[in-house]
């Protein structure tokens, strides 16, 4: 019969004459200790032992998507509250900076703001410089995802590449996720 011992950082694992500290170990003065939470494994061909982790941490990296709500805007950037990290929800209270000045403009653009407050949005982590999650939705698959009509605050639909509202006739420009309007998303 196995037994499986749980250990916590900086209990001891065992003596470095008896094993190699391996992952999420290591040797304090001829003490293998623990680095992290979680059960132990030794592995008997190669005498290391190491510390199988209880969780996964959910740690944001330059590419991950990410799906949040537009907290502030302003010309040059918008505050993005992030509720979902590569389609997992996280309960982290992460914000990011969307900047709003590097967005694509060309021939046939819109003129208005590709995202407003209040919005539900898509978007890249590009850079995780000075602590600061730095967004885009440059790409074509990012953009608004799901968004509320300024004039009477009903959802708005898709009617072509611009964001309508059925109820007053309201369009509005926006930078529209390819799947804009058909997510169940709530504020």
């Amino acid at each position: 019969m196995k037994k499986t011992t749980t250990v916590l950082p900086g209990d001891k694992l065992a003596v470095s004459e008896e094993f190699l500290p391996g992952a999420h170990a290591y040797d304090d003065s001829g003490l293998i200790r623990a680095l992290a939470v979680g059960s132990v494994v030794r592995d008997m061909k190669t005498m290391e032992i190491s510390v199988k982790p209880a969780a996964k941490a959910n740690v944001m990296r330059a590419g991950d998507t990410v799906v949040g709500q537009v907290e502030g805007s302003s010309s040059s950037s918008a505050n993005i509250k992030i509720g979902y990290l590569n389609g997992m929800s996280t309960d982290k209270d992460f914000s990011g900076s969307l900047s709003l000045r590097s967005e694509r403009r060309g021939r046939g653009a819109p003129r208005g703001p590709p995202v407003k407050l209040g919005d539900f949005v898509r978007c890249r982590v590009f850079s995780l410089l000075n602590g600061i999650i730095h967004l885009s939705i440059n790409e074509d698959e990012m953009g608004v995802m799901y968004a509320l009509c300024g004039n009477c605050g009903q959802p708005l639909l898709r009617g072509g590449n611009r964001a309508k509202c059925d109820e007053c006739g309201n369009v509005e420009e926006r930078k529209l996720a390819p799947d804009f309007g058909r997510m169940p998303l709530q504020p």
